[in-house]
């Protein structure tokens, strides 16, 4: 396959604090593991592998393994990046505040992290987890693999060529920078893209819900507020604090969850709750396809 080069998705003379030169050693770096990944991609392809020794070949795959992610990660910093930043979702802030207690605690560790590798070599990654729904920061070291499983969302790079030509020593003025400037509606988007494939295994029709021994409603904490109705039966339950509300649900019961529209909020909550042992599922459509489909609907706190 011909890889390409991706082109920087904005413009590099706009970025108040972010010089167009860092942001072009960024773009630099890419296309320079591109290439080096098809060049060894060609030796590759022309190795008799009954022939090469093992270890050679290993060498070569373990290259091949370091510019792939060379690629993906410098693709990713410059798919993070924003003209001037722009403000979070509020599923978005919703998942950071389920994962780490509040969005300020995640960028206080996020910082940390980042300010931990000034001076070395190697990335700070918000990463999601599909196998239990949960979103992690992590550091890696060099070009290595991310979490075994885990879709990255948002990276920072911390090798001397991301900062030293602009901040010099004080790589914590460029870690400022890219906070300040991080494409959040982007970030958003590739969340809701992993949450949406890693829980679709778990929705259930309406014609479902009668198999529910509980059903929860767990729409973001405004938005039920602002509503009048839920479906027969159910409970409001916070979807920020599914771990703490988790643990008194019955394990050997079917559980539903739904949301509004029975995107991400629904989505990851089965998901967290699935990893706990809990047998629960989403309802496809949430509440609004019920409400459409003509599905009965309770004033909000009737008595099942």
């Amino acid at each position: 396959m011909n890889l390409r080069p991706k082109v920087l998705p904005f413009d590099p003379g706009t970025h108040a604090g972010l010089s167009s030169e860092l942001l072009r050693s960024h773009q630099h770096q890419h296309d320079g593991a591109v290439e080096r990944l098809q060049a060894l991609r060609a030796r590759l392809a022309g190795l008799e592998t009954g022939v090469v020794p093992g270890v050679p070949l290993t060498g070569l795959k373990q290259e091949e393994l370091v510019a792939t992610y060379s690629m993906l990660l410098h693709a990713l910093c410059l798919a993070s990046w924003g003209d001037v930043g722009t403000a979070k979702a509020p599923g978005m802030t919703l998942a950071l505040t389920t994962n780490f207690g509040s969005v300020e605690r995640w960028q206080a560790e996020f910082v940390a992290m980042a300010e931990a590798l000034v001076g070395g070599s190697g990335w700070v990654l918000l990463v999601f987890q599909p196998g239990n729904g949960t979103l992690v920061n992590q550091r890696l070291a060099m070009h290595s693999p991310a979490a075994a499983g885990g879709v990255p969302l948002l990276a920072l790079n911390l090798h001397e060529h991301a900062h030293a030509m602009v901040f010099g020593a004080a790589a914590g003025d460029c870690v400022a920078a890219f906070i300040g400037h991080i494409h959040w509606i982007a970030v958003y988007e590739r969340y809701q893209a992993a949450v949406h494939s890693a829980g679709e295994a778990l929705g259930v029709s309406q014609d479902g819900v009668a198999g529910a021994a509980v059903i929860l409603d767990v729409r973001r904490a405004g938005v039920y507020e602002q509503s009048t109705t839920t479906l027969p039966g159910a409970r409001w339950a916070d979807p920020a604090t599914v771990d703490e509300w988790a643990r008194d649900l019955p394990t050997n019961q079917a559980v539903l969850v739904y949301c509004v529209y029975g995107h991400e909020v629904s989505r990851v909550t089965a998901l967290r709750l699935q990893a706990a042992g809990i047998q629960a599922h989403f309802l496809r459509g949430g509440v609004d396809a019920w409400a459409k489909a003509g599905r009965p609907l309770v004033t909000k706190g009737t008595a099942p």
